[in-house]
């Protein structure tokens, strides 16, 4: 995984990639988004943004789930067609 020095943004939607996983603070305000791409990114707002910081690039699932985790994101989700699938019971 590759951490950009500098503030990027890139617009929503995502095209052609797309989200694939979604990490959330308690509460839902904030999350992290991994890319199809594997672009760590921050989306702004949370739901429906318009555009995303882009935090990392070359991510793989297991480094963006312990980015994540140690940041305070605990609540994973996987995006599947674009709907962020609910949580296991």
């Amino acid at each position: 995984m590759h951490f950009l020095g500098e503030m990027t943004f890139v617009p929503a939607p995502l095209s052609p990639d797309r989200e694939v996983r979604r990490w959330y603070m308690d509460g839902g305000e904030r999350c992290l988004v991994l890319s199809e791409q594997g672009r760590l990114l921050e989306p702004l707002p949370t739901f429906n943004p318009s555009c995303y910081l882009v935090i990392a690039s070359g991510a793989r699932t297991r480094e963006a789930n312990e980015y994540a985790s140690a940041r305070g994101y605990p609540h994973a989700r996987v995006v599947l067609g674009g709907i962020v699938t609910p949580p296991h019971p």
